[in-house]
This record gives structure tokens, sequence and C-alpha cells, in this order.
């Protein structure tokens, strides 16, 4: 037990410290929506500069060494925020998420420039005294530590959530428009969340160094790493719970460095070195993925996503740029500049793997080079162990990594965004501690990685010691082959399922996407590819080694796929220089940098990203294409499709009911007991006034709510624990009252996505032939009864308001579902384009025979299109009828108008029913 306590004391201090340094990464996303993975490299300059620069070289007191250190981490944040980040302000999250790289890496750089990379002892400045205290030694700098943690958890806490300027914060972060309006400025803002935050990073460095020792290392990765696990489980939001993670990740490292020998002997390890900085990790990510949702909420803001290339492929563009490189290698290319193509090429292969999971699914992983590390293990074990030749051990491991990617994605499941982003870097990090560093797990214990030998395909050797020109055709090879994977997933059916999820979790539900299994697919395709990109780096010598697998290498690959272009296959081309080894480092070497290769390295990072946030791919793709159509060798773009012949078919008839529906928001009653049915060709109209529970009433049948008692059933058959794409399967669609439209891809494709009824086979085969599908006769009348056919081309965003709103209702019923649900279609569409709307209604009801649940505030609209009405108020219906019992109804009119006489009836003299239904928004 005295073990037990003794180890739990030394990791309070450990977490104390980790909790700290979270404590101001929370701080800074509260205010501002980045994830900052410069955060430790702030605290790790601020330890430097005090402990170095001052006390060292100019002797200053302690304390005035710590204030112009806190000065100097917060001096830093702030030219990044005022130089960088504003010119981000509309940039994607995921653009000013690799931004912050760009801050680590020129701090990093520019300490170990002046300081070297060694790790340097300081001595505490603290009181360090060590008492016994019931046979359990305690430190007094470490109570200091949890102290001030618990201090600065207090106060910032107190400062978000009693504080005019707290508030201000949290808000900006939501909607800074808003913020505003209220009169404050988000720039200011930002500017005190970034100061701030980085003054809390300093202390935070401050007082762990003495702990730790300097270290350039220890700060930007196992520091950085740990503080945002505690911010995770903190929900990057709660300050509380922030310093609760902290406190998990350090004392759950420092007890199972106690526990670790028992562990070893009940797994029957020997070595289990990195396991007591995993299992805390894994203990939070199982917490996160509990409390996480299937999909997000109504109130989930989308954000601005990368541009999308068109996946066409040019093959004389591809046929001209494979000579000359072909050329080069091997006409003027060295041997070094040799090994640097193939580094390029290997790189690139990962980069790829980054473009399909988040540049088309829109995942946000940082684990793509912990994917490459174990295809080559997997491919390096086939030739070790079971002495396979390696054209067949390849292929074997990149089949076994789809497992590896899987597992991955199950977080993904119920996490998004930042969470996921920081899930998977940590996952991949606790691979990289338990997994990389074992020597049974990855050959012989005495050997540093796992022996090949020399590399043959099909007799032929290719190792790059002795034919480095053979390995990097290989490498070359593999590029192009995958490239034209990934460009035939864009153009696919099953690409524009992972647009639909990358662009509206929602929205693709609504049509039947699963999401589930798009993101199950993107992160298998993007293991595959990872897989082979690392079987190409490891493979390039007779000894497998697993340094080059960590995970700010997988930071880097996003990195690099987002200078190149992360919706473009050519991105991954544009990147591949980048690669530390590659074709950007030899050019390096011809110019003599020396040890300034890091730093400048940072600063053309920020630098590309300030000047095109796109990537370079979007820029070439633009300003080139008018020079290569001269050369002709921009390749054609397919012509417009034709549409052919259509008809209005009529839909399979189905009865939807829902029986005593009641949902609860908390202690907060939305819908209470609501019953109602809608029949074939007829249209029910639900209407209240602002706050009724109309659209939550959508929401809980469509299955993106869960309702606290009640049944729903189409046909007969029950949809209790449906998911919402299964309900849209079985013919129950709808629209959104805002819109949701998947803004990255064209009408076509919006229409495409909610008529697509292709196979699970398709998920194959689409990476080989994608083809071209002809739209469905449905979709077809749809598209022509909603007058789009014109502009099918355009992009949702390029078309007027209205024309939207049909384009929204046209993807719904473009399938020609039996029931579908419309959200306000008439929402900011002027008189006689709600005359137009109500024509369409009635039409997909009498002549498709669809049933039509119509919520909306036009009066005229809703009395001249509904055969029955439903009225709620404060959630529970209080009317049920004809149009015309409706409007002269007493309990409508009492809602709606307010007014009763001394019998409890309405005024019926007052009662004006073109009144009835003019409420605000939808609830």
């Amino acid at each position: 037990m005295t073990n037990f306590l003794q180890f739990a004391l030394i990791g309070l201090g450990l977490g104390s410290a980790y909790a700290l340094f979270a404590q101001g990464a929370v701080l800074i996303y509260r205010g501002s929506g980045i994830v900052n993975f410069g955060h430790g490299a702030l605290g790790m300059l601020a330890s430097y500069v005090t402990f170095l620069a001052c006390r060292t070289n100019s002797h200053y007191p302690i304390a005035v060494s710590i204030v112009l250190g806190i000065l100097a981490a917060v001096a830093a944040s702030l030219v990044f925020q005022f130089v960088i980040l504003r010119r981000l302000a509309n940039a994607a999250p995921i653009t000013r998420l690799i931004s912050t790289l760009g801050l680590l890496a020129v701090i990093q750089a520019s300490v170990e420039l002046k300081y070297g990379s060694a790790n340097v002892p300081v001595d505490p400045f603290l009181p360090h005294d060590t008492f016994n205290w019931g046979g359990v030694r305690v430190q007094e700098q470490v109570l200091y530590v949890v102290g001030v943690t618990v201090v600065v958890t207090v106060c910032l806490w107190a400062l978000t959530r009693f504080t005019r300027i707290g508030l201000a914060i949290t808000a900006s972060a939501q909607n800074e428009r808003a913020v505003q309006t209220l009169g404050w400025s988000p720039n200011r803002l930002a500017v005190f969340t970034w100061g701030v935050g980085a003054a809390v990073a300093g202390v935070a460095g401050v007082l762990v160094a003495p702990l730790t020792g300097l270290s350039t290392v220890g700060f930007t990765l196992v520091v950085t790493i740990a503080a945002l696990a505690a911010a995770l489980l903190g929900g990057f939001r709660s300050f509380p719970l922030t310093l609760v993670g902290g406190l998990v990740v350090g004392m759950g490292e420092s007890l199972m460095t106690l526990y670790k020998g028992d562990v070893e002997r009940w797994t029957h390890q020997a070595s289990l070195s990195g396991l007591n900085r995993a299992v805390p990790f894994l203990i939070i990510l199982v917490v996160l993925v509990v409390r996480g949702r299937g999909l997000p909420l109504r109130s989930h803001l989308s954000d601005r996503l990368p541009r999308l290339g068109t996946g066409r492929i040019n093959l004389p563009g591809i046929a001209v740029a494979l000579g000359i490189l072909l050329i080069l290698l091997f006409s003027v290319f060295n041997n070094r500049w040799a090994a640097a193509t193939y580094v390029s090429m290997a790189s690139a292969v990962i980069v790829l793997s980054v473009i399909v999971l988040t540049g088309y699914a829109g995942q946000v992983s940082l684990a793509q080079w912990t994917f490459a590390g174990f295809g080559a293990l997997f491919a390096g074990s086939f030739v070790l162990r079971a002495g396979w030749p390696m054209e067949l051990a390849i292929p074997m491991g990149v089949l076994l990594t789809i497992p590896v990617g899987l597992l991955f994605a199950l977080p993904a499941l119920r996490t998004r965004g930042v969470n996921l982003a920081v899930v998977t870097l940590g996952l991949g990090f606790a691979v990289q501690q338990v997994v990389f560093v074992n020597g049974r797990w990855i050959g012989h214990p005495l050997d540093a990685g796992t022996k090949i030998g020399s590399a043959r395909l099909f007799g032929i050797k290719v190792d790059s010691a002795t034919h480095p020109h053979r390995w990097a055709l290989v490498c070359i090879i593999a590029f192009l082959f995958s490239a034209l994977l990934v460009a035939n997933l864009r153009r696919s059916r099953t690409g524009l399922r992972l647009i639909a999820v990358r662009t509206n979790e929602r929205a693709a539900a609504s049509l039947g996407i699963s999401v589930f299994a798009v993101k199950l697919y993107a992160f298998a395709v993007a293991a595959a590819l990872a897989g082979l990109g690392g079987i190409l780096v490891g493979f390039a010598t007779s000894v497998v080694t697993y340094e080059s697998f960590g995970v700010f290498d997988s930071i880097n690959a996003v990195g690099f796929a987002v200078i190149g272009g992360l919706g473009y296959v050519i991105g991954a081309a544009f990147s591949a220089p980048n690669a530390i080894g590659g074709l950007g480092t030899r050019l390096q070497d011809l110019i003599h940098i020396g040890n300034w290769d890091k730093l400048l390295g940072g600063m053309v990072l920020l630098l590309i990203i300030v000047a095109n946030q796109d990537g370079a791919a979007a820029v070439a793709t633009e300003k080139l294409r008018p020079f290569l159509k001269k050369l002709r060798l921009a390749g054609k773009a397919p012509a417009p499709a034709e549409l052919p012949p259509s008809v209005v078919e009529r839909v399979a008839p189905a009865v939807f009911s829902v029986d005593h529906l009641t949902v609860r928001f908390g202690a907060v009653i939305a819908v209470n007991d609501v019953s109602f049915t809608v029949n074939p060709g007829e249209v029910v109209g639900l209407i209240g006034p602002n706050g009724a529970g109309k659209t939550t009433v959508i929401d809980a049948v469509t299955g993106f709510v869960r309702p606290s008692s009640g049944t729903m059933s189409i046909q007969g058959q029950s949809m209790d624990g449906w998911s919402a794409t299964k309900r849209a399967s079985h013919g129950l669609r709808r629209s959104f009252q805002s819109l949701e439209l998947f803004e990255d891809v064209s009408v076509e494709d919006n229409i495409r996505a909610g008529a697509d009824a292709s196979g699970k086979r398709s998920w194959f085969t689409d990476l080989f032939w994608p083809g071209r599908h002809p739209l469905t006769s449905t979709a077809v009348a749809a598209i022509r009864e909603f007058e789009l056919e014109p502009m099918l081309a355009n992009l949702p965003g390029e078309l007027p308001y209205g024309r939207r709103r049909l384009v929204g209702i046209a993807r719904a019923v473009a399938c020609g579902p039996s029931i579908v649900m419309l959200d306000e279609p008439a929402a900011g569409l002027d008189d006689a384009e709600s005359r137009e709307l109500a024509g369409l209604i009635s039409r997909l009801a009498k002549d498709r025979g669809m049933g039509v649940l119509l919520v909306e505030h036009d009066v005229g609209l809703v009395m001249s299109t509904c055969d029955r009405i439903v009225v709620l108020e404060y959630g529970s219906m209080i009317a049920s009828g004809t149009p015309a019992e409706i409007r002269n109804d007493p309990k409508v009119l009492a809602a709606y108008l307010g007014e009763t006489t001394e019998d409890d009836g309405p005024k019926a003299a007052a009662a004006d029913p073109h009144l009835i239904a003019t409420g605000g928004a939808a609830s």
C-alpha cells in the first residue's frame, strides 16, 4: 500500500503539470476553436528563456527570469496570432490546426539552434525538501505544482463562467458575428485567449523543467500529447474535468510503472516499456467514446472545408510528367538523388491516404504513419518468420493493415473533429510506445528491427543499398497505381458518399447513406494506402526500423497534404518533395543551409498556408490550365450528360404512424404524447407557434433524436430503435429547414446522392472502375418537375435561395420515398415561389402517391395544400383535423391569438384565420 501511495503521489505532481499545460490549451480552444499543437513548445520556450538565457547567461534573480520567460512565450503566441491566424480567419479548421505545427517547428528549431537538443538538468527553485508522511515520502515542490495548478484551474473556471469577457470568449468560438453585434471584437478576444493561454503554458513549462529537465523533444512530444489527452477528457471546454484528466494521465503513468512487471508476467511479454503512457490514455479514450454521439446535434455548425479536385485522370499530362521523372532518375540522378526520389514517392503514397480519409471523408486522423508502421511490420514479419517472397508479403502486409485501420475507426463512429484528431494521435503514440519498441514483436530481441535481407521482386534485386534507382522505380509505380485508385474513388458513387459525409453527416444519413459504413470504409482504404507507403519506406533497407513511424511523422503527413492540396490527388505529388530525406532535402543541401533546415521548413510551411489555403494543387490547376491547353496536355472534361426520358412513377404506398411520441432533453419536455398518421397520397400539416416542438418531432421520427417514449411504424413495421440511415432506406426521407446541401459538389451530384441505390459491391469496384451511371428515371423526373435541369452543373451556392430550397426537396424525393417530411420548405420564399411550391407538394402527393408531412409557417400554403393538419403547442398536440376544422378550432385560435372569452373560448370575432401558424422559426 505504501508503494501504491508513493507512486500515486509522484503521479500527482506529473499529472498536475500535464493539467496545467492542458488548461492553457483549453482556453485557446474555447476562444478560437483551434487545437494548438505548439502549446508545449510555448512552455518549452518559457523554460529555456528562464533557466538558460536569463539564469545562466544573465544571472537575473529567479523571479525576474520567470517573468521574462513567460513574457517570451506570450510574445511568440501573440506574434503567431497577429501574423498567421488573422490571415487564416476564413480558412478550413484543418488548415488552422496545421498552422500551429509551423509554430511548433519554428520554436523548436530556434531553441535547438541556440541550445542544442540534449537534455539539460535544471536545479529546483521551489522549496524541495522531502518529509515523511505516514511512510510516504512527500516532496515539497510537487505540492507547490499541485497548488498552482488548482489555483489556475479555479481562476480560469471563474473567468469563463462569471465574467463578461469569459462569456464572450466562449460565444465567440461558436458565432463570431453574434458576438460582434454585442460590441465585442473577435480579434481582441483572440489576442486575450492566446496571450493568457501562452502565459499558462509558460508557467507550466517553468514549473515542470526542474522535474523533467529541459528537452526540446520532451516538451513538444510527451507533454503535448499528455496535455491534449487531459483536455480531451474535459471536452476542450471544462477546466475542472481537464484537471481530472491530467491527474488520470499522470497518476496512471506512475502506477503503471509500479505494476508494469506484473503486467509483463501476466501477458508473457518481456518488454512493455511504453505501457505506462498508453493505458491512461486508453482509459480516457473509452470515456470519450461512451459519451460521444453517432450523429452531430442539430446545433452542429458546418465548417469551411478544403476545396475538392475533380479526380479526372489526365493521361497526356501523366505520361509527360512520368517520362520527365524517369529521364531524370536514370540519366541525371546519382544514388543520393535516387534515394531522395523513393523517399518522396513512398511518403506521397501515405499522403494519398490522408487525402482519402481527411480530404474526401472529412475524418481528421493523426495516425497515418502508425498504419504505415503496421504495414511494414506485417510484411516484414512474413519475410522474416515465414520466409515468404516479397511479392506475396507486400500485398498481405497491406491487407492486414486494414483491420488496424478499422480498429482506429471505432472512435470515429462517435467522435469527430478535434476529438478524433487527438484520439488518433494518442492511439498512434500508444502503439509507438508499446509495439514499435518491443523486440519480440518487431523481430529478434537483439535486432534493432525486422530483418528482411536484400529486397527482391520477381527474382530481380531492387534493394536500395545496391540498386537505389530500381527501388525508386518501384516506389514510382506504387505511387502511380495508388493515385489512380484515389482518382477513381473521387469520381465514383462511393466517393460521392464519402464527400456527403464529410460535408454534412445529418444530411447524408437522411438520404440512406450509412455514416458508420462510410467512416469505416475511409479508414480501411486509408490504412491500406498508408500500409503500402510504410512498406516502401521500411523495405528500402535490409532491416525495417521503426523510428520513422512516429506520431509527429503522422502530423507532418497531414501538414504536407494541406500544403499540397488536401482535396486533390495531384496534391500528393506537390507534397512529396517535403518529406524528410526527400527531394526537398537534396535541394536544401545544394544551397547549404545546414542546421537551419528545420527553422526554414517551419517558416515555409506558415508562408505557404497563409498564401494559399487550398494548397499548391489548387493554384496549379487554375494557373496552369490555360498553358496546358495550349500544349494539349490539359485533358478533356467530360461532356455534360444528357438526361434520359422520364415518367412520373407512383411510389410504393405506405402508411406512417406515430403513437404517443414523447421527447425529453433533461428536465425539458420538448414533445409530449403526440400521435398522428400520414397516409399514401396525403399531405399532413404540422403547425404550431415558435417553440412548439415541430422540428423536434421530425428529428425524432427520422432517427436524429432519441425519443423518450412512443412508437413509430411504417406500413405496420415498427421503426423503434432504427437508425436514421435505416429509416431513410425504408422509404422515409426529409428535407431540412437549414437546407444542409452538399456545397462542395454540383446540383446533379446532390440529386445523385439522394437517388444512389448502389450495392455493397461498389465499395470495391469503384476503386478500379467507377464507370458512368445515369440518373434513375425517378431522379430525372424530380429534376424536371422542380425545373433544375439548366443548373445541374452549378454548385448549390451559385443558385438563388429559392432554387436552393428546391434542390433540397428534389434531393429528398429523388429515390421515390413513400413518406417525405418537409421542414419549413417555404422559408425565405416570396409569394410567387410559395405558390409554385404549393403546386409541387400537391403533385408529389397526388401524382406520385407520396405521404407528405409538412412543417410550415406560411398559413396560405398550409391551408391550400394540406388534407389534414396537426397543431402543437408547447410540445403537446391540441388539435387535429381538416383545414376547415382547424381554421375555426377554439383551442387553435386561443393558442395563436392568446385571446379568450369569459367561457374560456377565443373571441371568434377577433380571430383572423390567416394569422394562424404565423409563428417564428421552428423549434
